[in-house]
């Protein structure tokens, strides 16, 4: 059993609050850019010192997005 799955979320944004797991719905929600992604969830808009935590795990989510609808792997190299 992966014990990740019953603790808390890690917040990304402590200043709003927001987690990876908010970052992923906000994506399948059709955040599909960045600027929507902050509409929909306000995060960077506190402090700012999330920002390149949060656009790292934006473009990853929409990566994954992107490779299910295309059918293909994400390859990291």
């Amino acid at each position: 059993m992966d014990l990740a799955c019953l603790m808390r979320p890690r917040k990304l944004c402590l200043c709003k609050g927001v987690s990876r797991q908010d970052i992923a719905e906000a994506v399948a929600g059709g955040a599909d850019t960045f600027r929507k992604l902050i509409d929909k969830t306000h995060a960077t808009t506190g402090c700012g010192t999330c920002y390149h935590e949060i656009y790292a795990a934006f473009r990853e989510e929409r990566e994954k997005a992107a490779a299910q609808l295309t059918g293909q792997m994400g390859l990291k190299f």
